[in-house]
């Protein structure tokens, strides 16, 4: 059964268009320099992976010593609970944008459906202030695919293996940054590749 599921992902892997990554790819890079910020939203699962992602990204570039500001405002239960109970859930997004979200930012969604109502408001809302928006959705896309500037389709109709190719989709990204760049990357200063200290016996304390 393992194989069938695996043989699914690589459907839905090969179904997403290399051009738009390459746009994904490009729009996060030139915000390395801490010029303006890139907001990850979504919800559920794709909320998980949004920290995911965020946690990750911060730790490699601040590690090289580049200003990546990357937020996901999910993880922020006080302002989560506070904004769904005193406006609504649908507009815990849509309410940041033109204030903690500003007109030269990026905004990436991530949606197994790409129907998520409160992404929706967000999107349409941003969408009126020119800010840049790109979407990772399955299924048929959803409406976010509509708004957005670039829509990075993941053409299948299965919830966890869009929510896998989401992570798969960022650490792809992020290892191409990251070899771009190499040349700055600390860990070639001690010699080691990146992680094999973790698995050298006599280093680890």
């Amino acid at each position: 059964m393992f194989k069938k599921y695996k043989n699914s992902l690589d459907i839905a892997l090969g179904s997403i268009k290399q051009e738009n990554l390459n746009i994904l790819f490009s729009e996060i890079k030139k915000r390395l320099n801490g010029s303006s910020s890139i907001h990850i939203l979504g919800n559920g699962g794709s909320a998980a992976n949004a920290s995911h992602i965020v946690g990750d990204f911060t730790k490699t570039f601040a590690y090289m010593k580049l200003k990546l500001k990357m937020f996901n405002h999910s993880d922020n239960i006080s302002y989560l609970t506070a904004a769904a109970n005193d406006l609504d859930f649908n507009e815990i997004y849509s309410s940041l944008v033109g204030t903690l979200i500003d007109k030269e930012d990026l905004i990436i969604y991530l949606s197994g459906s790409g129907n998520s109502l409160n992404l929706i408001k967000c999107a349409n809302k941003a969408k009126k202030l020119n800010i840049y928006q790109i979407s990772i959705s399955g299924y048929n896309g959803g409406k976010i695919k509509d708004l957005v500037n670039t829509p990075i389709h993941i053409d299948y109709p299965d919830m966890e293996i869009s929510e896998d190719c989401q992570l798969i989709i960022f650490h792809y990204i992020k290892q191409q940054l990251v070899k771009e760049i190499e040349g700055k990357d600390p860990y070639a200063e001690n010699k080691l590749p990146k992680y094999k200290k973790r698995v050298i016996e006599d280093l680890i304390a």
